[in-house]
């Protein structure tokens, strides 16, 4: 492929860091494949978290976000009215619908991390604009969480009608790539062309146990609870709570967190934050896929600080089958910390370390991307133009009779072998 070709945009919603991160591991991941990942995100704040980890991103301008108060509980009603608004506003999403389209000009994909309003638009309507292909990117459990989101706060007509927009958007994306922390799906598998499930993508360490440890100022026996908290934990008295729990069971932390970088013993950013974890005893986090993988691949114990985000809740449900040992800690009951940092530092000596997991996780992610990625036979020879039997169809994006050039082929059904007397029928009719 062309650098023309090889190029994807990679559209990341800011408002939870780990798309952010998602976002930064493939940029770094597909460059060996020969793909380019140019990033995009919805604010300023997303684009200094991707600048501080070494990758640069552009911005959409209209607007979206989700709306959290200072401990990480989003602001249902709030949210939904901004949302309204920026669906309404010709600055709001269409706008965003017209720079998205010029940003992804030329583009092989666009990738819709995690939902954005309009990377759906695009997926849904693919010759609303000339835009390339969608490919839709969101882990299991939020998907879940926002097609119920209206459930039982609506009339059942309007949230089934949500529901059946959102699920007609996701189906008529060219592609989809769904992770999951279900243990069928650690493996990565395909469920339809062009349709991935696989693990949550995560960083590997680079650095050995010792010699993090050693940077810090660390024996092998002392404790040490690796900390990300993403910006919407603002209020100082859950990082003092954390202090203070740590230090009574003596130990000591390593704290990344942008509102909290003046703290002692925090910054703001660190791209290296997987190899602290992997040196760790804890890890203090939310509860987000990424954060339940890491602390599954590192072998060490998840406290989850949870406020209410349906998802995280649907995710430490799914923990025990995912071999994490987790305990969750409500934001507005900061006083259970001491007991749930006691225990999970008891227990965490016999957490499995999956230390190989992450670099076969990242092959699974590049295979997908590879796969998604691969030109038609037109695009190949530098044509812009499509046959009639290669354009997107009427209800969907998926390319008709495209080849395949991935490992997943095997999982798509191959037509029944001929029996002598079908392949004497054969020859009959071509006579």
């Amino acid at each position: 492929m062309d650098a023309r070709e090889a190029r994807v945009l990679y559209l990341a919603v800011a408002d939870g860091r780990g798309h952010l991160m998602r976002a930064h591991l493939l940029r770094q991941l597909l460059a060996g494949s020969g793909l380019v990942v140019d990033v995009v995100t919805t604010s300023e704040a997303g684009q200094a978290f991707l600048a501080g980890l070494g990758t640069p991103a552009a911005r959409l301008p209209g607007g979206f976000a989700l709306l959290f108060d200072d401990r990480h509980r989003m602001l249902a009603q709030a949210t939904e009215r901004h949302l309204a608004a920026y669906l309404a506003s010709p600055r709001g999403m269409a706008r965003d619908i017209a720079h998205l389209a010029r940003l992804g000009a030329g583009a092989r994909l666009i990738v819709n991390d995690s939902l954005h309003p309009a990377g759906l638009a695009l997926a849904a309507a693919p010759r609303l604009v000339r835009a390339p292909r969608v490919v839709n990117v969101h882990g299991e459990n939020l998907w879940h969480a926002a097609v119920h989101n209206f459930d039982g706060r609506l009339p059942g007509w309007a949230s089934a009608g949500f529901r059946s927009l959102l699920e007609a958007a996701d189906a008529r994306a060219f592609g989809r790539i769904v992770h999951s922390l279900a243990a069928d799906d650690r493996a990565g598998r395909c469920d339809g062309p062009n349709r991935f499930r696989l693990p949550p993508l995560v960083a590997a360490p680079r650095r050995p146990r010792a010699a993090v440890r050693a940077a810090l100022g660390l024996g092998d026996r002392d404790r040490l609870a690796a900390i990300y908290l993403n910006p919407h934990f603002r209020d100082p008295r859950v990082a003092a709570g954390l202090e203070n729990a740590l230090a009574t069971a003596g130990a000591h932390f390593y704290g990344v967190s942008e509102p909290w970088a003046g703290r002692p013993g925090w910054r703001a950013f660190d791209a290296d934050f997987a190899d602290v974890v992997a040196a760790g005893d804890l890890l203090v986090s939310g509860a987000g896929a990424a954060a339940l993988a890491q602390a599954r691949a590192a072998g060490v114990p998840l406290l989850a600080l949870v406020g209410d985000q349906p998802e995280q809740a649907l995710n430490l449900a799914q923990a025990p089958a995912a071999d994490v040992d987790a305990r969750a800690v409500a934001v507005n009951e900061l006083a259970q910390l001491p007991h749930a940092i006691a225990a999970l530092l008891s227990s965490g000596a016999s957490v499995l370390r999956a230390s190989g997991e992450p670099a076969r996780i990242r092959r699974l992610w590049m295979e997908a991307f590879v796969a998604l990625a691969a030109p038609t036979k037109e695009e190949t020879r530098g044509n812009d133009t499509q046959r009639p039997d290669d354009r997107a169809g009427d209800r969907n994006q998926q390319p008709r009779g495209r080849a395949r050039r991935s490992r997943y082929r095997r999982a798509e059904p191959r037509p029944p072998a001929r029996t002598p007397a079908r392949a004497d029928a054969a020859a009959r009719v071509a006579r």
